[in-house]
């Protein structure tokens, strides 16, 4: 029986050990906040704020160094109702230095990108919240393998009648007790068979009957075996091959949003930096005009006028002003930062200033256009889910056809019974197999029409169709993603160079202007114009290299991005080194930067 209708697994295809760390973040689930739900209204904040956590037995909690706040990891429960600590990423973090400025008295925090990618993967709300499409879709998946799994039956059932007798060959009272109970299932090729065993004890008060008080045995076997519609293993197990189809689609959806968010905090590390470099160059620029005008000042009694006074105050406040908006762009860069780590003692109700501490890479290899685009056609995730979207179409086009043929059914059944006045010899009887049938038929069944099957057929042809052209639309955006990323690259690249040239001459410009201004006959508005717009094009200049090199590194984040090689980048595989051991590539050298691997 059990090779006729076969065993169907609900087990998921774990792609990786990504799928460890997908499955840590659904155990976990939300993350723990002052206010989880948001109900407090006297607190809204709470929302915000990172809950405190108490120490609870079977709970796995770990100390803030700097806080001294314990937060809960997390219980999973176990067949055995025992309570285990869930792994987390965060248990083992090395704890954040937090200094303060001997000048400003600022809580200052040096914040590597290794730290800034731990606290993002381990915490992202958005990671956490596509965390749980994969364990969900497992659940289709066993519910789907249900649909084969074996069941007990039982059937009980007393009557008791009593009606008024008009014939002697009807009973006027009667009294029957049935027992019924077995097993059925359902198989792989579509056989249905069930396999029962019943008594019925039965009474009544008919004069001719030989054995009023009697016991009927009965043993009996019945299938039911499709031959066209609803028959064949690839019918049968559409639901279940659909399902874990659609596990590995939420699985890839997932691998998409954790490399999407660790691309994002790469991005928004180096903005930081670019945005605190860019406040440092206003300031600077500043400072060098503050400076010309305490020199124009004082010599106010030798050739200086109102107009360079006032020339040169002119250029103080709107470089005062651009200031301004530079510490305004560091507060929002350090907020988006700050949004996607979502750390107990990072996040956006902290009071501390955020300074990259690592050097952005200033070198990379030529790319292979052919290498990229190959790795770009096997990796990237989106891509993933367009296929597999193809391979859920192709499942539903099978089936349609399979429902579009006539309904041919092959039954059988095989019944032992057993009769005696006693329980005991009817078992007895039943047991020598006395009395045996045996029935075989063929169900035959046209639809005449056939319309609605037409239609479904046709609908899901179609819909094939969609998910092809869709798999070629999102390919060819990929590719075209892939090659304005490399192309990005090698722009920036070559763009670096060309600004740190451009920032040399600017600078020896200036210093030759400040260099003649002493022995210069006279302050002339056309020189502190010249000197002005100098220190102004040597500002513009350094900000513009700092750009080059911020984007140079964004657009290797944003390439692997395309490629889904995220995890293999140095920074977030030595930031999650568990995970990178087994990354979705399986370990693989990456194919571009490969001398380098700076990311």
């Amino acid at each position: 029986m059990f090779q006729i209708a076969g065993c169907v697994s609900d087990k998921a295809d774990r792609q990786n050990g990504l799928a460890s760390y997908q499955e840590m973040l659904s155990d976990q689930g939300p993350q723990r906040r002052a206010d989880t739900r948001g109900r407090n209204r006297q607190r809204p904040l709470d929302l915000l704020r990172p809950g405190p956590s108490a120490a609870t037995p079977g709970v796995a909690t770990a100390t803030d160094p700097n806080t001294g706040e314990r937060t809960v990891l997390g219980v999973r429960s176990t067949k055995k109702k025992r309570t285990e600590p869930i792994p987390s990423p965060t248990q083992d973090m090395p704890a954040i230095v937090v200094t303060s400025d001997p000048n400003t008295g600022a809580s200052i925090v040096n914040l590597t990108i290794e730290q800034t990618l731990t606290r993002a993967l381990a915490n992202s709300p958005e990671i956490r919240v596509v965390s749980f499409d994969p364990s969900i879709a497992k659940q289709d998946i066993t519910r789907a393998a249900s649909e084969f799994d074996m069941t007990a039956f039982l059937n009980l059932n007393y009557e008791d009648e009593d009606n008024p007798a008009n014939s002697i060959f009807l009973p006027g009272e009667s009294e029957v007790q049935t027992w019924d109970s077995g097993i059925k299932q359902k198989g792989i090729s579509g056989l249905e068979w069930s396999l029962s065993y019943g008594l019925m004890r039965s009474w009544d008060d008919l004069v001719g009957r030989t054995l009023p008080t009697r016991y009927e045995p009965m043993l009996s076997f019945k299938l039911k075996q499709p031959l066209l519609r609803d028959a064949g293993a690839d019918f049968a197990l559409a639901g279940v091959n659909v399902a874990k189809l659609n596990y590995r689609m939420a699985f890839f959806g997932f691998r998409d949003k954790a490399e999407e968010t660790a691309a994002q905090a790469i991005s928004a590390y180096w903005r930081l930096l670019q945005a605190r470099q860019d406040m440092e160059i206003q300031q600077s620029l500043l400072d060098r005009t503050l400076e010309t005008l305490s020199k124009v000042e004082g010599r106010r009694e030798i050739d200086a006028t109102d107009v360079q006074v006032k020339q040169t105050e002119a250029s103080t406040k709107a470089r005062e002003a651009a200031l301004l908006q530079a510490k305004k762009a560091v507060s929002d860069a350090q907020d988006t930062l700050l949004r996607l780590m979502a750390d107990r003692q990072l996040n956006v109700l902290s009071d501390f200033e955020l300074v990259p501490a690592s050097q952005p890479a200033l070198q990379a290899e030529s790319l292979d256009q052919n290498k990229v685009l190959k790795l770009a056609m096997e990796n990237n995730p989106v891509l993933q889910q367009a296929r597999l979207g193809v391979d859920i179409a192709d499942i539903n086009v099978r089936s349609a056809r399979n429902q579009h043929m006539p309904r041919l059914d092959l039954m059988a059944s095989a019944r032992a019974q057993g009769l005696a006045r006693g329980r005991n010899a009817a078992q007895d009887v039943l047991e020598d197999r006395d009395y045996v049938s045996y029935a075989v038929g063929i169900s035959l069944e046209i639809p005449l029409g056939n319309r609605q099957r037409d239609a479904e057929l046709l609908k899901r042809r179609l819909e094939r169709r969609q998910a092809i052209a869709a798999l070629q639309n999102v390919a060819d955006q990929v590719a075209i993603a892939a090659k304005e990323a490399s192309r990005k690259i090698e722009t920036t690249y070559s763009e670096i160079q060309v600004q740190k040239e451009a920032t040399e001459a600017a600078s020896i410009h200036l210093q030759a202007l400040e260099d003649s201004e002493p022995v210069r006959e006279r302050l002339t508005p056309e020189f502190l114009l010249v000197k002005l717009q100098a220190q102004e094009a040597l500002a513009i200049a350094q900000r513009a290299e700092i750009r080059a090199v911020v984007d140079f590194n964004i657009a290797m984040a944003q390439l692997a991005r395309v490629l889904g090689t995220v995890f293999e980048l140095r920074q977030v595989g030595a930031s999650l080194p568990t995970l990178i051991d087994q990354a979705d590539s399986g370990g693989r050298p990456s194919m571009f930067f490969a001398g380098n691997r700076s990311f």
